[in-house]
């Protein structure tokens, strides 16, 4: 806390992100100190030799000058000894840790920063620094004030056994100074880190100017495992060695903190990427499982008419033992009574513990560790239960943060379960477009017509659009061309373009001549404008070619242009056939033009729908109408203008077998 004297104790913050200052300064400040913050290692010497304050907080990382080389050349000013430096980074390893003590850290802190550590750090800095003031007055302050400190300190003889603990020691671990001084500090470490805690004891015994600093877990009196930072040193008298002292920091909460980012990270990637509910489900029991050491888990889903929870899906770790605990598990029973869908506290947890373990009749080599509920809101989805062969310490903290993942995990069982009924529906609607677009080729003519040449290729798109083409003789002189292309996919448009079809070609239009191209168009517009519901205006290319005049009349409403490749000399050359007409169906009383044009004999006549040249080639660019007719000219002149040959060279461009739009293209050879 902040001093009784007039001035507040000043803290000296070092840091180059600004918004780190910032959060620093508002949080330290509610505790009443005063806060002067800089942004680098010169500007922190600066201040320091004006201002003089009771602590420095400095930031590892910094350009210019970082605290490392701040912190050596900060100790070198007079009376820079009685000032503690916190050394906040995100560094965490070894090397760091020893560098920052090497140039005169006082102690140290990695980032995300715990508010509540950093607080207690900072107090604790400022009473040792008080602490140390005191011990040059009296050794009995310095004892009544190291007795007073929420860090625990101890002193350990050279076999490990404890000789000093200060009152902390109970806050920490629930035991008396008293019960446990005569012990071994051993005896209070969690059995796995014992190796760890006992290498670093004799690395400290054997190498007497090191000091010791390890984070390990640590057994309370009370049966759970927390963690502590230990900070040690040799004690020596006469360059002999009397035992060992340092201080016990508690940092389980941080430590809970890490371990369930961890997991809540690992979990929130599986259900943004699992492919599908079976693979994500058995995700996220492995990652919970791994990460606290268990073995197996389970989940169970739910069915609300019958109130059971049925088995679905499982994971275990690669063990022939615990894979044959776990078929048998799963043999013994298939679906027990639920009802228990609460969970508020890790006691709750542990009610589901017993539930489970009197349901499926737990076999000593197994026991339940872990149950939660699955819900979306106040649907009941499921249960997930996790086992271990192993008796753990468990962190009831920790098991309720992770319980509340419950209703996340719901929410993605449901969004899956959305996705594979969508997925189900998608696959009946391709059915019935594939059904659709048989039907469209049954409909198309046959290119062996009398006295015409015609090549034909219909390639509809994996949603179906609205294509469709016909031909046919008026009488022995005078044959029908027509192309139209519904805008939109799917079973509307197709439909439409077949209504439009049976009407040219029972020529059942109204008020019509079917050797006028301008009649025809201008009748579908009246019948078909677009309405509020549907965007189903169509384009469309109708002609009419008379062998023996070799006219053909033609008319277009928004539809590409019919291209027509005839003889030049010793070459070719390509006449582009269209008519400046608005798409049927976007206006009414519209004139639609025609136009009329002579072709000369051995001309090809090519009809097309957009979908065969709108490809897009990247960067937003398409390929273009331009890049087809020079396509069309090019096979001409090689002489190899096969239609096939065309949609060959189409793929390639198109990079794919499937096309974005329907492809429709006719070749008339007029001879």
């Amino acid at each position: 806390m902040p001093n009784s004297q007039d001035r507040k104790t000043l803290i000296l913050i070092a840091d180059d992100e600004s918004l780190s200052r910032k959060h620093l300064t508002i949080m330290l400040r509610k505790d009443g100190y005063d806060i002067v913050g800089v942004e680098n290692g010169e500007e922190c010497l600066i201040a320091y030799q004006k201002l003089r304050p009771d602590i420095v907080l400095l930031d590892g990382l910094m350009p210019i000058m970082d605290g490392f080389e701040c912190c050596q050349e900060l100790k070198k000013l007079p009376h820079s000894e009685d000032t503690p430096v916190l050394m906040i980074t995100g560094l965490d390893d070894k090397v760091s840790v020893n560098h920052a003590y090497e140039v005169g850290a006082t102690d140290f802190l990695t980032k995300p920063i715990n508010p509540a550590v950093l607080r207690r750090r900072i107090r604790y800095l400022l009473d040792a620094k008080k602490a140390e003031k005191a011990l040059k007055e009296s050794e009995e302050k310095y004892r009544t004030l190291v007795e007073n400190l929420k860090e625990v300190i101890f002193y350990t003889d050279i076999t490990g056994k404890l000789t000093f603990l200060n009152p902390a020691w109970k806050e920490l671990t629930g035991l008396s100074p008293e019960e446990s001084l005569g012990h071994n500090f051993s005896e209070y470490i969690y059995p796995e880190d014992l190796p760890l805690y006992e290498k670093g004891f004799q690395s400290l015994l054997e190498n007497k100017n090191l000091t010791y600093y390890l984070q390990i877990r640590y057994l309370k009196n009370s049966g759970n495992v927390g963690w502590i930072k230990i900070f040690a040193s040799l004690v020596t008298k006469d360059q002999q060695i009397e035992g060992i002292s340092g201080s016990l920091n508690d940092i389980t909460e941080r430590k809970r903190i890490e371990q369930y980012q961890k997991i809540e990270r690992d979990v929130i990637k599986i259900l943004a990427e699992s492919e599908g509910l079976d693979y994500g489900i058995e995700g996220i029991l492995r990652i919970i499982g791994e990460n606290l050491g268990w073995e197996i888990g389970e989940y169970w889903k739910f069915n609300d008419s019958t109130q059971l929870i049925h088995f679905q899906n499982s994971w275990c770790i690669e063990d022939k033992n615990i894979k044959n605990i776990c078929k048998q598990h799963q043999e013994e029973i298939k679906t027990m009574f639920w009802n228990n869908w609460e969970f508020n506290s890790y006691e709750d947890g542990c009610d589901n513990n017993k539930i489970i373990s009197k349901n499926l009749k737990i076999n000593n080599n197994l026991q339940p560790i872990f149950v939660f509920p699955v819900n979306n809101g106040d649907e009941h989805l499921g249960v997930m239960c996790l086992f271990s062969r192993q008796n753990y310490q468990n962190d009831g903290t920790l098991l309720e943060n992770i319980a509340t993942m419950g209703n996340q995990i719901g929410q993605f069982i449901k969004r899956k379960q959305a996705e594979e009924k969508l997925k189900e529906r998608n696959l009946l609607l391709q059915s019935e477009l594939n059904i659709a677009s048989e039907y469209i080729f049954s409909l198309l003519p046959s290119p062996n017509e009398q006295e015409l040449v015609v090549e034909q290729k219909f390639i509809p798109s994996a949603k179906l659009g609205g294509d469709i083409f016909d031909y046919y003789w008026l009488d022995e002189e005078n044959v029908v061309i027509y192309l139209l292309d519904v805008a939109g996919h799917g079973i509307h448009s197709a439909l439409l373009s077949v209504s439009i079809l049976n009407l040219v070609r029972t020529n059942s239009l109204y008020n019509t001549d079917p050797y006028q191209p301008w009649t025809i168009l201008t009748e579908l517009n009246r019948l078909f404008q677009m309405d509020s519901d549907r965007v189903n205006y169509f384009t469309m290319w109708y002609g009419v070619y008379n062998k023996n005049t070799r006219e053909l009349l033609y008319a277009s409403a928004g539809h590409p242009p019919a291209i027509l490749i005839s003889p030049q000399g010793s070459g070719w050359q390509y006449h582009k056939l269209s008519t400046p007409n608005m798409p049927i169906g976007m206006l009414e009383d519209i004139d639609f033009d025609q136009g009329l044009y002579e072709v000369q004999t051995e001309s090809n006549l090519y009809i097309f729908s957009d979908g065969i040249y709108e490809i897009p080639v990247g960067n937003g660019d398409i390929w273009g109408l331009n890049n087809f007719t020079d396509l069309l000219l090019q096979l001409q002149k090689e002489d190899n203008q096969d239609l096939q040959k065309v949609i060959d060279h189409v793929h390639i461009v198109n990079k794919s077998s499937n096309f974005d739009d329907d492809l429709s293209i006719l070749k008339i050879t007029l001879n």
